[in-house]
């Protein structure tokens, strides 16, 4: 194994065991969170918590399996589109990173607050993404377990739901995409 830096072991450490801190009701990675007030969405903590909690791998790690498009719309505008090359080996560890990064955040949200429940969600629609929001009766969960199961729509192949409620029992779609979608 080639030697990390100390700076860059302690980052990636952050990304995979994360503080979590609450503002006005709700629960953020520390690091996602990047000014002290968060102002609710109109549809409520949970969209909130989905939207600032959600952490795309590859904006957090350099890789090889991301290449841009860039088009000029004017001197002062560019448009960057970004694709993703799902049979890149770095496309296939991120999505590992991803699915462990999910575990890990849940296994911390558990040990940091017991008395409350949470959902940390991994999704790989075509960059691997985490989010979390925590569970609350009067609000919709961000994505249910029979709606992953039931899911169609090839973004969610390979999708994981943990619950700190049931941690030993994740809702995992499998990677295939079924044949009516394709």
């Amino acid at each position: 194994m080639k030697k990390t830096s100390v700076q860059a072991a302690s980052q990636v450490v952050q990304l995979f065991w994360p503080d979590f801190v609450q503002s006005n009701g709700c629960f953020f990675v520390a690091f996602q969170l990047k000014s002290g007030a968060v102002q609710e969405l109109p549809q409520g903590k949970t969209e909130t918590e989905c939207f600032i909690n959600h952490t795309h791998l590859f904006d957090e790690f350099k890789n090889k399996a991301t290449s841009e498009k860039r088009e000029g719309f004017s001197e002062n505008l560019d448009a960057v589109e970004q694709f993703y090359d799902e049979a890149h080996p770095d496309f296939t560890a991120a999505c590992d990173l991803g699915k462990k990064m999910a575990r890990l955040w849940a296994i911390k949200l558990k040990l940091d607050y017991p008395g409350h429940r949470f959902r940390v969600y991994y999704t790989q629609y075509d960059n691997p993404i985490v989010r979390l929001h925590k569970v609350r009766a009067e609000e919709a969960v961000w994505l249910s377990d029979e709606g992953l199961k039931s899911a169609t729509d090839p973004s969610f192949r390979g999708s994981v739901i943990y619950d700190t409620d049931y941690l030993e029992r994740p809702v995992r779609k499998s990677a295939e995409i079924p044949e009516e979608s394709q």
